[in-house]
């Protein structure tokens, strides 16, 4: 369904599948009618369409059918989000909705759904925001760790965080408690995740069953290591895709030491801010004894130039080894 028209929704329709995409200035002229049509939906599977109020909030949490909500505010047009302030209590455990998603100018509207609200079947939680200050951040992840026996997959992309003091991003930290997480994937383009040795470590042995770590972020002094990486990784043996910031200037690592190797990580997305990458034939080394399975770094990934020489030392190093009959069986 493209557009909301008054006729869409007829009382009682046995409608299962509603998606409601474009939008122009009718369209969000028409905005305050559409929690009330959705309330005409008495079988809905999905739901994707713009902020709805609590009256339909309500409605929603009553249908069993119900298995994944898509929520995109309606920006620009003089179209504000819908008030959540009125009329608030708590709702019935949303009993079989196993995917929410919410893209959003700000972060309070999915805040105030979560405080009030029961998921005890949601596997997969997703929202992007616009802007979102450290206060806000705080009392999100909050709100998400209702979810947090049950949470597998996580996404949030950020691409503003306006913090006063200009602190790190303590995503992480809030984060330790989802011990069923599967996939995680934070985005904060224009801010920095706070990530050390130990924190990372910690968040390794929380998440026993990651299988997808993607931590990207806009930080110019990154605090793991290697060691601290390859450290934390093997608290993980899941693991098969990893993206974080890494210190490629302090290797403190012995590329002649004998490794403990991770066998099943197989994508290495690592970012720095130092490019080219200096001692480009030791990091392959090591790369290659640890990590078996990874035939090359940021292979998919945007900022892949830094790693080129460190790549075609990988590749030089394998073809080495495969014709002394000595290469890794991947």
């Amino acid at each position: 369904m493209g557009l909301f028209l008054p006729h869409t929704l007829l009382p009682g329709a046995a409608l299962k599948h509603l998606s409601i995409k474009a939008f122009d200035k009718n369209t969000a002229d028409q905005l305050s009618m559409l929690s009330d049509r959705v309330r005409l939906c008495k079988q809905l599977v999905t739901l994707s369409c713009p902020s709805l109020d609590w009256a339909a909030w309500k409605h929603l949490s009553d249908l069993p059918t119900l298995v994944e909500v898509r929520i995109r505010e309606v920006c620009g047009y003089d179209a504000p989000p819908l008030p959540l302030d009125r009329h608030i209590v708590d709702l019935p455990p949303f009993l079989n909705l196993t995917a929410l998603s919410f893209t959003v100018e700000r972060a309070a509207y999915v805040t105030t759904i979560l405080q009030h609200s029961q998921f005890p079947s949601l596997k997969t939680f997703r929202i992007m925001i616009e802007v979102m200050s450290s206060t806000e951040a705080e009392q999100l992840f909050c709100a998400l760790s209702c979810c947090k026996k049950n949470l597998e997959q996580l996404i949030v992309v950020l691409n503003e965080y306006n913090d006063i003091q200009h602190n790190y991003l303590k995503a992480i930290t809030h984060l330790l408690c989802f011990t069923q997480l599967r996939f995680l994937q934070l985005d904060c383009l224009d801010s920095c995740i706070y990530l050390d040795n130990n924190l990372l470590l910690e968040a390794m042995a929380a998440w026993p069953y990651i299988h997808t770590l993607k931590i990207e972020d806009c930080g110019i002094r990154p605090c793991v290591t290697f060691r601290g990486l390859f450290t934390a990784i093997h608290q993980c043996p899941q693991l098969e895709s990893l993206r974080v910031l890494i210190n490629t200037v302090n290797i403190d690592i012995d590329p002649d030491a004998k490794p403990t190797q991770h066998t099943s990580l197989r994508t290495l997305d690592l970012e720095t801010p130092e490019s080219p990458i200096g001692n480009a034939e030791v990091l392959a080394r090591i790369i290659l004894n640890w990590l078996p399975c990874v035939d090359q770094v940021n292979k998919v990934a945007d900022d892949w130039e830094p790693w080129d020489e460190v790549n075609a030392y990988l590749t030089s190093l394998r073809d080495v080894r495969r014709v002394m009959g000595d290469a890794p069986n991947t």
